[in-house]
């Protein structure tokens, strides 16, 4: 009996259902200048799903409100028009994958792990350099999504033990081109504009582990890498202090500090250890979220 051949990469994208129109919707609106936070819930509101999703974030420890948020209205109102927005593009990509969430649960639940992580650690490393931190927490949210439409691709070829979890060092990147042609970066960068994401995001995707080779926007990927590596130090079992965090990085990523330097972008010698150190409470406090964007 002939085994069944696995579908091509690009026609898996292809395949992959659009996205809600409730994300188009929410994308006009926060992409138009003259819209109103009432255009915005108008966007929302016939997506239940969506609605209770941007609530209850809203609410969530992580955001720290002093008060409970009753309305989407306010809830628009109080986290702002970018926010509401990377929320909605947040839960659609997740829910596009759901049906492989219940296969593959284990591997499922650490790749989900490891993305939620990077995310938090992005938004951190966003807020204290001045850039846009909500954005940076999607595309670490996203970062490997590509790897999640190789797995439906290859099927059995996309081990989701190997492929999904660990460090993507430039051995295991040469190993994944030379075993499937592409790589889970490019795939993920191409699904994004599939879905007509913003251009930072998809930048974001296509080089977060190359973001010199960027030629636009070269400090949202550089933010992902960093986000990466500290993601995967927060997960191991005994997590380094001080001194291991900075030799992990120099091993890691050896061209790393430079590259920063040259973006012309804050650094001193403690920065690396204060954004560790809040990644710590961030997870803590931020462990319901990935729940509510998976549901």
């Amino acid at each position: 009996m002939n085994e069944q051949k696995p579908i091509p990469i690009e026609q898996q994208i292809a395949s992959l259902p659009p996205l809600p129109i409730t994300v188009a919707n929410v994308l006009t609106v926060t992409n138009n200048p003259d819209s109103s936070a009432n255009d915005l819930v108008k966007a929302i509101l016939p997506d239940q799903t969506m609605c209770i999703a941007v609530l209850k974030i809203a609410n969530s420890v992580l955001y720290g409100r002093p008060k409970k948020v009753s309305s989407l209205e306010t809830a628009v109102v109080v986290l702002g028009f970018q926010e509401v927005q990377n929320i909605v593009l947040a839960k659609a990509a997740v829910q596009a994958f759901q049906p492989i969430f219940k296969t593959n649960k284990e591997a499922m639940a650490a790749f989900w792990d490891h993305s939620f992580t990077c995310g938090l650690a992005a938004r951190i490393v966003g807020e204290h350099i001045n850039l846009p931190s909500g954005q940076f927490f999607v595309a670490g949210l996203l970062h490997d999504i590509g790897k999640l439409a190789m797995l439906l691709a290859f099927d059995k070829r996309y081990d989701p033990s190997k492929w999904l979890s660990g460090i993507s060092t430039m051995e295991r990147q040469k190993e994944e081109r030379q075993a499937f042609a592409i790589s889970h970066e490019i795939v993920g960068s191409r699904l994004l504009q599939r879905w007509q994401f913003p251009d930072n995001l998809v930048t974001a995707l296509q080089y977060h582990h190359t973001p010199g080779n960027a030629e636009k926007l070269q400090g949202y990927p550089l933010v992902i890498q960093l986000a990466d590596f500290l993601a995967h130090m927060y997960t191991l079992p005994d997590r380094p202090n001080e001194q291991t965090l900075k030799a992990a990085l120099t091993t890691y990523l050896p061209d790393f500090e430079k590259q920063w330097q040259m973006m012309h972008l804050p650094w001193e010698d403690i920065t690396l250890e204060e954004w560790f150190a809040w990644l710590k409470v961030d997870r803590d406090n931020g462990s319901g979220i990935l729940d509510i964007l998976a549901l």
